[in-house]
This record gives C-alpha cells, structure tokens and sequence, in this order.
C-alpha cells in the first residue's frame, strides 16, 4: 500500500488527513490519527460526494478540496448544504448531477417501471405517450419522451427477454434503440 498525502493537518484543518492509494485506487480519510473512512477514488461515486460534502461541512479547507478532487466551489457548497439540510429528496437531487432540480424523482420512475408492463403489453405503438399522460395525472407534472427515452429502452429490453418477443419485435425494439 503506497498511501499519498493529498490534504494534510494545517491551522484550519486540525483534525483531519487525506491520502489517496493510487494503487488500489482508494481514498484514506483520517480524523487525528485512526482511520475514519475508506472510499473509491472515482470521480462520479456517490460515496467522493458525500465525503467532499461532510469535510465542507467540517470546515477542511475548500480550495483544497477543489484543488484535488476538482469539483467547483458552487458544486460542493451544494452538496454540504443539501446534507446539512436533513432532506433527502434535495440530497439526492443535489448529488445528481448539475442544474435545476430533476423532474425524474426514484418515485417517478418506480412508477414508470410499475406502469409500463401494463401499458406496453396492451399497446406497443404509443405506450411512450400513455405513461406519460399517467404521471401528468398521477404526479401534476409534465415530462418530455426524451427524459423517458432511457430508461423505456431498458424496460422494453428487459420485457423482451422475459416475454420472449418474435423477431419482428425484437428488430423493431432493437431499431427503436438507435
């Protein structure tokens, strides 16, 4: 294990250091001296958010923290506010991705996964559309098929495999695809 110092103790971090195993491709976080925290240094992981936003709140120095891991200023302020908020509906959409808040909640789209069996086993042709009246009258939203489009591919892949579908379907669905 070859641990690398990324952030160290200084005067505005007392408590806590930061090293990065570039071999096992970990990040170290330490609190004194015991061990606090073991995480995946990848750049998208939910975990390197959380963490990111727990040291903000903790007072680690920012520019620090933008320097080597190099997210913004804004971007990890968000993620320290939405944890400090206790929501976890701003938390997630905080740690989603950029921009406003996202109309595709996990509750939209365990209702889009519970509805489209129903819907596309009765109408393979405009099921796109119906659900999409469903969550309008369900949810008081308006969504675009485009925010849908990724996530209807894989259910109408996954309902082919579990329905076994004739080749004429399967090329349809598959040309759909592209």
């Amino acid at each position: 294990m070859s641990l690398q110092t990324i952030i160290g103790i200084d005067k505005r971090n007392p408590l806590f250091t930061i090293f990065k195993d570039t071999e096992k491709k970990e990040i170290h976080i330490y609190y004194g001296g015991l061990l606090h925290e073991v995480i995946e240094d990848k750049k998208d992981s939910p975990e390197l958010k959380l963490m990111l936003a727990r040291l903000y709140n903790a007072g680690v120095n920012v520019r620090k923290l933008i320097e080597n891991f190099g997210y913004s200023y804004p971007t990890i302020k968000r993620w320290g506010e939405a944890l400090k908020s206790g929501n976890p509906e701003r938390l997630y959409h905080a740690l989603s991705g950029q921009g406003t808040r996202k109309k595709l909640t996990p509750e939209i789209i365990s209702f889009v996964i519970h509805d489209f069996e129903h819907v596309y086993a009765r109408n393979k042709y405009s099921y796109s559309s119906e659900i999409l009246r469903d969550i309008k009258k369900v949810y008081k939203i308006s969504l675009s098929s485009e925010s849908l489009r990724p996530l209807l591919s894989n259910l109408k892949i996954s309902y082919s495999k579990k329905n076994g579908l004739s080749e004429e379907e399967k090329k349809r669905t598959y040309k759909s695809l592209l």
